[in-house]
């Protein structure tokens, strides 16, 4: 029988691969390879071997796409996550400085049993940022900002448009998980996730809308996993 390892090695043998990618590469190619050469003999072919290589219609092209799918295992990380993250650093920048201008610390009631029954008495204050305040509408405000970002820049890292909304919702992540935990421990109350889940969900939809139009750059476009039926 040929040796389709070897066959493959030296038509693939510019794939820009670490070792033990290449290793598996070549595995799963010639593998397929030789039971497809074994099927071939089986049924009496008079040139196996020819009938094996010619799964492959185009070794260039072959080669072009295992590179932009080894490649896509970062991509979600390039063109959704980086981009949700930037977005929500800005956001939460926003979030301290609207909070740091708009509201009014206030004195906390006491929680701590102890110093209570020490008769110890201590002055703390608050931070009530809610709903109803000047602080919300005005961090809300700049949330299209922190949306348009990630769209901006998902979009330019090749991000297809699903994908740059997705990096846009990133700012409203942590606010459905602060929501989720609050509701388990303290109870459901309708408006917390209205007004701190969807309306800043909303509000960096909009702000992402602009730039969920068009294509993303050719050089970046998603390729498909390589299989034996694309060969």
């Amino acid at each position: 029988m040929p040796d389709f390892e070897s066959l493959v090695a030296d038509r693939l043998s510019h794939l820009d691969l670490t070792p033990t990618q290449r290793a598996e590469v070549i595995a799963e190619i010639s593998a397929h390879l030789e039971e497809f050469y074994r099927a071939r003999v089986a049924a009496g072919s008079a040139d196996a071997e020819a009938d094996a290589l010619a799964q492959v219609a185009n070794w260039s092209q072959l080669r072009r796409r295992i590179q932009r799918a080894k490649e896509d295992r970062m991509r979600i990380a390039r063109v959704v996550v980086l981009p949700g993250v930037a977005a929500l650093i800005l956001a939460w920048i926003t979030f301290k400085v609207s909070v740091f201008y708009l509201v009014q610390p206030v004195l906390c009631e006491p929680v701590n049993l102890l110093q209570s029954h020490l008769g110890e008495v201590v002055d703390s204050m608050c931070i009530n940022a809610s709903a109803n305040t000047p602080m919300y509408f005005a961090w809300l405000a700049t949330l299209p900002i922190a949306g348009a970002l990630a769209a901006v820049l998902a979009r330019r890292a090749g991000a297809r448009p699903v994908e740059r909304l997705t990096a846009a919702l990133f700012p409203a992540l942590p606010l459905t998980i602060e929501v989720a935990v609050f509701g388990l421990i303290s109870g459901f109350f309708w408006r917390i996730p209205i007004y701190w889940v969807l309306v800043p969900a909303i509000a960096c939809t909009l702000g992402a809308l602009p730039f969920l139009r068009g294509r993303q750059h050719p050089d970046h476009a998603d390729a498909r996993q390589v299989t034996a039926t694309q060969m």
